[in-house]
């Protein structure tokens, strides 16, 4: 991979709250176009792969081509109206991860950046 399409431009975009705490910016990295485009030729054969093998449930919905969070929600309550028609138990958790990667150790997330480019992998 060409150097050029390593350099990223990192700035801040505020989040919410008090815009004078640094906590309240996340960064984001302006990477290279061409790097994105080859980026996506690679997502899109792994999809093809894992697609044309089927190796992925029918339950799974989030990073799929024509499935969202509303046709899952709609499965799901498909599945509980069949359920109580039924009288059946139908046990549910939720989890919340909103705040899942801003809250992800930046100083372990560095280092193992660090490990990779040692490596040779970018």
């Amino acid at each position: 991979m060409p150097n050029d399409w390593k350099v990223a431009n990192v700035t801040c975009i505020f989040k919410k709250g008090d815009k004078a705490s640094p906590g309240k910016y996340r960064p984001v990295s302006l990477t290279s176009v061409v790097c994105k485009i080859l980026e996506k030729i690679i997502r899109e054969q792994i999809e093809k792969n894992l697609s044309d093998h089927n190796l992925l449930s029918d339950c799974q919905y989030g990073f799929r081509k024509h499935r969202n969070t509303i046709l899952q929600l709609l499965s799901v309550l498909e599945y509980w109206t069949e359920a109580f028609d039924k009288d059946l138990q139908v046990d549910s958790i939720y989890l919340d991860f909103k705040k899942a990667f801003d809250s992800a150790p930046q100083r372990r997330l560095l280092l193992k950046l660090i490990i990779m480019e040692s490596l040779g992998i970018f």
